[in-house]
């Protein structure tokens, strides 16, 4: 029987991140996706740009799919109206299948940080969701903890887990020194860290996007967390390799036909 699941997230309109590339990553584990449009980003005058849905429209969208499919799982990306936050608490608190946050918080596009009162929401989310996935700067806007190392990604990962997080895995990127590209998996009694050779392709955009959206779809596939983490940071490595550069240089992750 076909397994649904739904992105909720913002549209990425140059398709490497956002709810294009959780789309994406559905189909290459043979889900059948579904989405809540939060809002659009896309590139304008050489600025990234952010359009918000109205938080009403985003509710008629969630009611939608309330009415309409029974979910096996949730993603949940960008929502970036604060105001929206609220209605997608409402939707995921009855939910009894895996939630996945990714919450995106800061961007490698542009040096916006969301407002206090942004965290303070998103924090309520945490208790209703199955695993935390934030990047480094993500980690340290919420746990209000810098991150030089791996004794400060335990410190972070406590502190998130103290917010509510049931489970967390802090994606340390390149931003760590070393030839390793390490995450921290952590829920609350042992910390397990996965590793892999840091790639210098710079088609990264989407990685933590996909990142989440593979954890959430082997959730969905039955596997266990640890499990999940372990499959999802390898299908990311892959998509990096295979990933579609832009005229600006940088570029997108894709998943292609060897996925």
């Amino acid at each position: 029987m076909t397994k649904t699941i739904l992105t909720i997230a913002g549209s990425d309109t140059l398709a490497g991140g956002g709810l294009q590339s959780d789309l994406k990553t559905f189909e290459n584990h043979h889900l059948f996706g579904t989405t809540a449009i939060t809002c659009i980003a896309i590139c304008k005058d050489d600025q990234f740009e952010i359009n918000d849905i109205p938080p009403l429209l985003l509710a008629d969208q969630l009611q939608t799919l309330s009415d309409n499919l029974s979910l096996d799982g949730i993603k949940i990306g960008l929502i970036h109206h604060v105001e929206s936050v609220a209605f997608v608490e409402a939707f995921i608190k009855s939910f009894n299948g895996p939630v996945v946050l990714d919450p995106v918080m800061a961007f490698k596009e542009t040096n916006t940080v969301y407002s206090k009162d942004y965290r303070e929401k998103l924090i309520k989310l945490f208790p209703f969701t199955t695993i935390i996935t934030p990047n480094l700067k993500e980690a340290e806007l919420l746990s209000e903890h810098f991150i030089h190392d791996k004794k400060d990604m335990e410190l972070a990962a406590r502190k998130i887990i103290e917010l509510g997080a049931k489970t967390v895995v802090i994606k340390g990127g390149e931003r760590l020194s070393g030839d390793l590209a390490t995450d921290l998996f952590y829920d609350g009694h042992r910390f397990t860290y996965f590793t892999k050779p840091k790639l210098a392709a710079n088609t990264i955009n989407g990685a933590g996007c996909s990142f989440a959206s593979a954890i959430a779809s082997n959730l969905v596939l039955g596997n266990s967390l640890l499990l999940s983490v372990e499959k999802s940071k390898e299908f990311v490595y892959q998509a990096i390799e295979n990933g579609l550069e832009l005229k600006n240089g940088e570029g997108n992750v894709w998943f292609g036909k060897n996925l």
